[in-house]
């Protein structure tokens, strides 16, 4: 071998060193991309078994939206107290009197001369229950009677069948009602009970083809027609004496009408 080669020779040798070695950290750098795409794939399965966990689990979804809300305050720079207030205003079921128009105060009156409630209270509940009759296509004083009937409008009224709330809502047989608000215990939350109870009604009328059976499959909370043969009388009653308290429209006289009617010249 020629010296002049020996320069060739290491040059050469040195070439595929180098070309070794790019290949063996180029293996490493595919291997870890491909562990760390496993890797985010696997957080991702995890992600989505997360959120199916707590859309099946209230009180998973509750934590959830809890740690969100704290997040988003934090972000925003709302004190807890300010959050705490925020949340016994939404809670409270409680108005004033300015809050609610003439129909409304007249209710508000008729209720209170019989079962002798604070005002504010059920100002706010007369409220909730005209938009809920709005919604239902019901008329309040309907479901206003329905609850005195049914509770005395006693929000944590319980009857020896089982039947819980404002409008007596039988928790074992829709148990699933209340699962978006966190459960049965949200039973005797007024709100809830208003929505789920006028629910209930409405769904009872329209199945049974008229008011009167509607109202005797509500009290029986099944499928069967209630047996209590003075129920649908008593709510009846009830309503009349509601719509009774109602202002009047003001009556217009014969001469007035006359007057009105007649031709100009």
């Amino acid at each position: 071998m020629s010296t002049s080669s020996l320069p060739e020779n290491a040059s050469l040798l040195a070439h595929r060193f180098w070309r070794g070695l790019q290949t063996f950290f180029g293996d490493i750098a595919r291997g870890f991309v491909n562990i760390s795409h496993h890797s985010f794939a696997l957080l991702g399965l995890l992600a989505v078994l997360l959120a199916l966990l707590a859309l099946a689990k209230p009180e998973v979804r509750t934590l959830t939206v809890q740690n969100v809300q704290a997040w988003l305050f934090t972000r925003l720079n709302i004190s807890e107290a300010e959050d705490a207030k925020q949340q016994v205003m939404l809670r409270s079921l409680a108005a004033q009197s300015s809050e609610l128009d003439t129909n409304q105060l007249a209710l508000v009156q008729a209720i209170r001369s019989k079962y002798r409630l604070a005002p504010e209270p059920l100002n706010a509940m007369v409220l909730e229950v005209y938009d809920l009759a709005n919604r239902a296509s019901l008329d309040p004083s309907l479901i206003l009677a329905v609850i005195g009937v049914e509770s005395n409008f006693n929000p944590f009224a319980n009857s020896p069948t089982g039947a819980k709330g404002l409008m007596q809502v039988l928790p074992d047989i829709h148990a699933e009602e209340f699962t978006p608000f966190g459960g049965n215990m949200a039973i005797f939350d007024p709100k809830t009970n208003l929505r789920i109870g006028v629910k209930i009604l409405k769904e009872s009328i329209l199945l049974s083809g008229s008011l009167q059976e509607g109202l005797r499959l509500y009290k029986a909370g099944g499928d069967s027609l209630s047996s209590e043969s003075d129920y649908v009388g008593r709510v009846m009653a009830e309503q009349a004496r509601l719509k009774d308290a109602l202002p009047k429209p003001p009556k217009t006289s014969k001469a007035s009408n006359l007057e009105t009617q007649k031709p100009s010249r």
